[in-house]
């Protein structure tokens, strides 16, 4: 009885509190791609949330996600780019599941080259007992989604908030 209540209370934490504190941090004032393409000055980077209830929503969103920085890519080409996936998406990124999803995996490969750093949520993987290595080299393992998120924000960067359901 109690593990069913601890599933309960995580995907609760999951779907209202962690988003509640984002918007109560300094991540609430997030942008979208068009907005960051009409400022004047370019920010110092942008970080993009990906969160999603499910590990096909990544596949989802590749394309757009891809067709988004491409266009901020295009129009501030030195612009630091971050990804962090810190829902039930991020599944799709484990090792064990590049043969299910190869575009997906095969893409973040090629954000790394291009200097897109793709980050995980360790904390919302280990409520799964998923561990930090059961992901590929090409996905940094950050402690956790939120903060990672607040560092960037931290840093200048602004939030694309537009792939989080």
């Amino acid at each position: 009885m109690f593990i069913p209540m601890f599933q309960r209370a995580r995907h609760l934490l999951l779907t209202i509190l962690i988003p509640f504190s984002l918007l109560c941090s300094g991540a609430a004032s997030a942008k979208s791609v068009k907005e960051i393409l009409a400022l004047e000055e370019a920010p110092p980077g942008v970080v993009f949330e990906i969160l999603a209830p499910n590990p096909q929503q990544w596949q989802r969103i590749q394309p757009r996600l891809m067709s988004a920085i491409e266009s901020l890519r295009s129009a501030i080409p030195n612009l630091d780019i971050a990804v962090v996936s810190h829902g039930n998406e991020q599944f799709a990124l484990i090792s064990e599941n590049e043969s299910k999803f190869p575009l997906l995996h095969q893409g973040v490969r090629e954000l790394g080259k291009s200097g897109v750093d793709v980050h995980v949520c360790e904390t919302f993987a280990s409520w799964s007992n998923v561990t930090a290595d059961a992901f590929p080299d090409y996905v940094d393992v950050a402690p956790s989604g939120p903060a990672q998120i607040n560092n960037y924000v931290a840093l200048g960067y602004l939030l694309v908030d537009q792939f989080a359901f």
